[in-house]
């Protein structure tokens, strides 16, 4: 139908282009309706395939980026997947429908902005994990306001499963950083001269961490009648002025007591710095991560230690890679190292080497299985993973 609809259009167009050049005014006519007649085949091309077009955006994933790559309207993506744990040698094996994803973005004009991710994790546990308003201004300053994901690390902006070749994150992106982060706020991001920024004013982190067994998770408000009693701010630089090379770092920084009648107000501070490189079939990653909280031993659950930190590189190998095809077969090696109390007396280091491979045969669907020994106090743990994940 819409085809027959732009035929029709474009005969109405021929009509007067024949006298045009004898009248000036309908000259202006024809080139009016043309100008109209490029916007709706424009709109059509875009609504027509609302398959993913033109990757990521702004630091998120491909599926969180439709709604920028399309003319007026209601965008719709999402991303799901299931993860089977087997801590070898025990009865621990866990099998997960791990994380249903859904996307809706809605662009009202060519300045404003809406996109949400709505998460149901475990099958029984629904979360926002972003839900937030663009006013997209220029390529070097742009405003954003609502439930933001905390720009930091790698994987807690663009966090879908094709992202990344492990079948769980990074666990030292999940404690230090601690992904998945998000939290209520407002603030400025754009690209200039190679540099990606982020600068955002949120609310804090609560005072109910666990250092010692979760990292920063449990201080997370995740935007749920968020105490704003005491701020933070987060700045977030990226380089990309070498193909296939990204260099960056952020800093998180602001109180956790949200009151003024505390033993103190836990300072916080959360600072890390990343690097990937891709050169043909060759993939590599990088990431530092430190963290700390004042006071620490005044906590509800108080900790040995106020500090907190780790780091892993991982590298890879697409064997697929240059077949002409969107599938690849990526072997990889990861080395990651934290510590959940880095000046207690006690050993808290934990080491972890992973080795795993990650099958794409379409590039929306990923097949992850990876082995992985880890080594803390002195025990060995040897943990196989296998999970399935999709993007749309």
């Amino acid at each position: 139908m819409k085809p027959f609809l732009l035929i029709a259009a474009s005969a109405l167009l021929l009509a007067p282009l024949a006298t045009a050049q004898q009248d000036p005014d309908k000259l202006d006519e024809v080139i009016r309706r043309l100008d109209i007649l490029d916007q709706e085949i424009e709109g059509l091309r875009m609504t027509d395939n609302p398959d993913l077009q033109g990757g990521s955006m702004f630091g998120l994933g491909e599926a969180a980026s439709k709604v920028y790559h399309q003319g007026e309207g209601l965008s719709i993506g999402g991303y799901g997947e299931f993860l089977y744990t087997d801590r070898l040698g025990s009865e621990a094996d866990v099998a997960d429908m791990f994380r249903a994803i859904i996307y809706f973005g809605y662009r009202f004009d060519d300045n404003w902005v809406f996109n949400s991710e709505i998460e149901w994790e475990h099958v029984d546990e629904t979360a926002v994990e972003f839900a937030y308003l663009d006013y997209l201004h220029s390529n070097e300053i742009n405003f954003r306001v609502g439930h933001l994901l905390v720009p930091m690390g790698i994987v807690n902006e663009m966090h879908e499963p094709t992202t990344f070749w492990s079948p769980n994150r990074p666990q030292v992106e999940r404690f230090i950083i601690p992904s998945t982060w998000h939290e209520n706020g407002a603030g400025l991001f754009g690209e200039v001269e190679g540099f990606s920024y982020k600068v955002y004013l949120m609310n804090g982190f609560d005072d109910g961490f666990d250092l010692a067994g979760d990292g920063l998770r449990d201080g997370r408000q995740k935007g749920s009648k968020a105490k704003a009693v005491d701020l933070a701010y987060v700045v977030a630089i990226d380089w990309n002025g070498i193909d296939g090379l990204n260099l960056g770092g952020s800093v998180f920084m602001g109180d956790s007591a949200q009151t003024d009648a505390g033993p103190s107000d836990f300072g916080t501070s959360v600072y890390e710095i990343h690097g990937q490189y891709q050169n043909g079939p060759f993939q590599a990653r990088a990431l530092w991560a430190a963290a700390s909280v004042d006071d620490a031993d005044k906590l509800p659950t108080p900790s040995a230690s106020d500090d907190l930190g780790g780091w892993y590189l991982e590298a890879g190998w697409d064997v697929f890679a240059g077949n002409g095809d969107e599938d690849s077969l990526v072997p990889f090696l990861r080395y990651s190292v934290f510590d959940l109390q880095e000046d207690s007396a006690a050993d808290t280091e934990v080491t972890r080497i992973m080795a795993g491979i990650a099958w794409q045969p379409i590039s929306r669907v990923v097949f992850k299985a990876a082995y992985t020994q880890e080594e803390f106090a002195g025990i060995d743990d040897n943990i196989l993973e296998l999970s399935g994940g999709y993007i749309f």
